[in-house]
């Protein structure tokens, strides 16, 4: 009897399980239709999306940030080994630097059927596809922005970017759950793409009208503060 009970108990945790597999299996058909990679951990455990995912990309910084902070962090040591006690609390701000480092060297990007989600390290909006009134692969000048990383130009536009995208981007207009229209640039090599995988998904899940109420975000979603 027991072991009918196991059995059978088995059998509704399996069937509580496919609709999960179900989706696994048509999001990673979606993937190789593009050609795209499989989550790493860190896009499975923040970054998985609602409904099927249907592009993601990631771009890392280029060698020669990372022979320049490799550099500037061998200065520190050395100038820690000849000045003594006098350079501590200096060296200890080192392992901090690089922990900044290694999150801000990383700017990730997904599309499913209800986001777009953009991490720049730990940050970065999560745009309902709904809210979504235009995406569009453009050029940017880096200059109108101060440079790369997590930058604000003076019209209040946001771009995540990274060294070596080449001025490409998308530029994605949507609105907050306040319904201010916010303009978000995401840098990528791969540009055009990105930006056919955010229309798709709009039509997949049927874009909404500017002005429409189905504009709500999750807490932490929108990265600016206005």
């Amino acid at each position: 009897m027991t072991a009918g009970l196991r059995a059978s108990h088995d059998r509704g945790m399996a069937d509580a399980d496919e609709p999960v597999k179900a989706l696994a299996r048509t999001e990673q058909r979606s993937l190789a239709e593009l050609g795209e990679r499989a989550p790493d951990a860190y896009e499975s455990e923040y970054m998985k999306g609602e409904g099927v995912t249907l592009y993601r990309d990631k771009s890392r910084a280029p060698w020669q940030l990372h022979a320049l902070l490799g550099g500037s962090t061998a200065m520190v040591f050395a100038a820690a080994f000849l000045a003594g006690e006098a350079m501590l609390p200096m060296l200890a701000m080192v392992p901090v630097g690089l922990l900044v480092w290694l999150l801000f060297s990383v700017l990730r990007v997904s599309v499913s059927e209800g986001h777009v989600n953009v991490q720049y390290g730990l940050f970065g909006p999560k745009i309902p596809i709904p809210a979504i009134e235009s995406a569009e692969a453009t050029t940017y000048d880096w200059k109108r922005f101060g440079g790369w990383g997590i930058k604000r130009s003076l019209d209040g536009a946001w771009i995540y970017n990274m060294p070596g995208d080449g001025g490409r981007a998308v530029k994605i207009v949507w609105r907050n759950a306040k319904g201010k229209r916010k303009v978000t640039y995401v840098g990528s090599l791969q540009s055009e793409d990105l930006a056919a995988q955010i229309a798709r998904a709009r039509e997949l899940r049927g874009a909404l009208p500017a002005g429409a109420e189905n504009r709500a975000l999750g807490p932490g979603s929108d990265s600016s503060s206005d």
